[in-house]
């Protein structure tokens, strides 16, 4: 297939909607694909066109980025891919357990397809803004094949060995980032509580031992009750939910991230699945035994 021919997007969710527009924004065609209908027309919306199904996406793109909400969407996506006599190299960034992107590979490398994992840490907004840091890992020849792609999708990477191994850091990862998550949302709680001003408490927390970057990118949304969703409650989840599943296949358990998922069940409870994960706070400002009024 032609160098110039489109790339697919296969999920037009926040971060597929990013890639979108990194891609518009380095003047490469773009089709993208959502099994809701809905979403089909925001390809449009960004200079791009839409396909009526992943088969097509096969059929018309030099490479397709997976950007699918969870594993199972990703394997049931793939068999409408493996129908077409096309080939395009296939760049999986959904966050998968690694038995299934795994699983994947294996599909790819049957009927020939080139297939690098690819995992995403950031939110959508650090996608779009080129801060967010790909995982990636996979036969060498597949990833350079794709380094060009790479390095207009997400320009801070780093390699990370076989395929499964870039799930494995993945959710290793986001246990760190979710329980700082929840913790800073606790740390604000109890601030305001004890009547200090949040804005100044947050400052104050930049500057000590106890920074970490999702200050930067959830601090001032959870004082805000910013709940407009870079990333979703329901995928936060989704990933804790896969966190805690591989750990228990390794005979560990992980009582900070039990107590971090049923925060994230009350929040849902609460803000809705579509709220920005930032909305973790709400879990704590409204608990049953909470004397804060709910606003």
């Amino acid at each position: 297939m032609q160098a110039d021919a489109p790339v697919g997007i296969l999920g037009l969710g926040l971060i597929g909607t990013a890639f979108s527009e990194r891609l518009v924004g380095a003047d490469i065609p773009v089709i993208g694909f959502d099994i809701d209908p809905g979403r089909c027309a925001k390809p449009r919306e960004n200079r791009g066109t839409a396909a009526a199904s992943a088969r097509e996406l096969a059929d018309h793109c030099r490479a397709i980025v997976i950007a699918v909400y969870s594993g199972a969407e990703a394997e049931a996506a793939f068999a409408d891919l493996e129908s077409s006599p096309a080939r395009p190299a296939i760049i999986c960034t959904t966050t998968c357990a690694p038995d299934e992107i795994i699983r994947l590979a294996k599909r790819a490398a049957s009927a020939g397809i080139a297939f690098v994992e690819a995992p995403i840490s950031g939110t959508s907004a650090e996608v779009r803004d080129g801060t967010a840091t790909v995982l990636v890992a996979g036969d060498a020849a597949a990833i350079d094949a794709v380094d060009g792609l790479l390095d207009i999708l997400c320009p801070q990477r780093t390699r990370i060995g076989k395929v499964g191994d870039a799930s494995r850091a993945k959710l290793a990862i986001n246990l760190i980032l979710q329980n700082n998550r929840a913790t800073l949302a606790e740390g604000i709680v109890l601030a305001e509580r004890m009547g200090l001003d949040g804005q100044t408490f947050l400052a104050t927390a930049r500057q000590s031992a106890a920074y970490s970057r999702v200050m930067d990118t959830k601090g001032e949304k959870m004082l805000n009750r910013d709940f407009r969703p870079q990333s979703r409650l329901a995928q936060t989840l989704k990933d804790a939910e896969l966190i805690l599943a591989e750990a228990a296949r390794q005979g560990l358990r992980l009582p900070v991230t039990e107590a971090q998922a049923d925060l994230l069940r009350t929040a849902i409870a609460i803000a809705g699945p579509d709220s920005d994960s930032a909305a973790i706070i709400e879990a704590i400002r409204q608990r049953p035994d909470s004397t804060e009024d709910s606003r």
